[in-house]
């Protein structure tokens, strides 16, 4: 998405044609909801947070210019839409970050169990970590942002996305560690983050 596109669905938005807000929409709404079924666990909830945050870009683009990467934004708006909505419900559950038939295509039964016991420890590590900073290993390592968009994210300087991202990181692997040792000593930690890089099918 280009910086002239945005500022043609700004133009459209501000005369009133809802129309200028399609390409944004068809373009996000997949990704979106993936993160969002990831952080809270729950498809319905996770398909509302969706529409609340294409409801709140589509007001603020309506009232305001343009954000300068448009990417970020929505996943700033997303972050913090799903963050207020846990605080709210007080939701723990997680969903694995890897569908079983995915799985079940790609490997034998015997791998299969294996990547199922992964998935779940995967789960269990982003459970522990508090939602802030398992928003951000879902962000880098799932939805693939740059350094620069989590920064925009979080409204703040890249050194400081960085270093939050490098803490979230390490808060992961020590709990990885921790629940790998207790079900399965042989798992490294490094394999999960394979895991959550390894791109997934919308």
């Amino acid at each position: 998405m280009s910086r002239a596109d945005d500022g043609v669905w700004q133009k459209g938005i501000k005369a009133g044609g809802s129309d200028w807000f399609a390409p944004i929409f068809e373009q996000y709404q997949g990704h979106l909801w993936r993160y969002l079924c990831s952080l809270v666990s729950d498809q319905e909830l996770a398909a509302d947070l969706a529409q609340d945050t294409f409801v709140k870009a589509y007001r603020a683009l309506r009232d305001s210019p343009p954000p300068e990467n448009l990417n970020a934004w929505l996943y700033a708006i997303a972050t913090n839409t799903a963050l207020s909505a846990l605080r709210r419900r007080k939701l723990i559950a997680w969903l694995p970050l890897h569908s079983s038939s995915e799985a079940s295509q790609k490997a034998s039964t015997e791998d299969h169990e294996a990547r199922t016991g992964e998935r779940e420890l995967l789960s269990q590590a982003l459970a522990a970590l508090p939602r802030d900073e398992a928003a951000l290993i879902l962000l880098r390592f799932q939805q693939g942002l740059d350094y620069p968009e989590i920064a925009q994210t979080l409204g703040c300087t890249m050194p400081a996305a960085r270093m939050r991202l490098s803490r979230a990181q390490a808060a992961f692997r020590e709990a990885y560690e921790r629940l790998s040792e207790e079900a399965r000593p042989w798992t490294a930690s490094k394999r999960a983050i394979c895991c959550l890089s390894t791109p997934m099918a919308s």
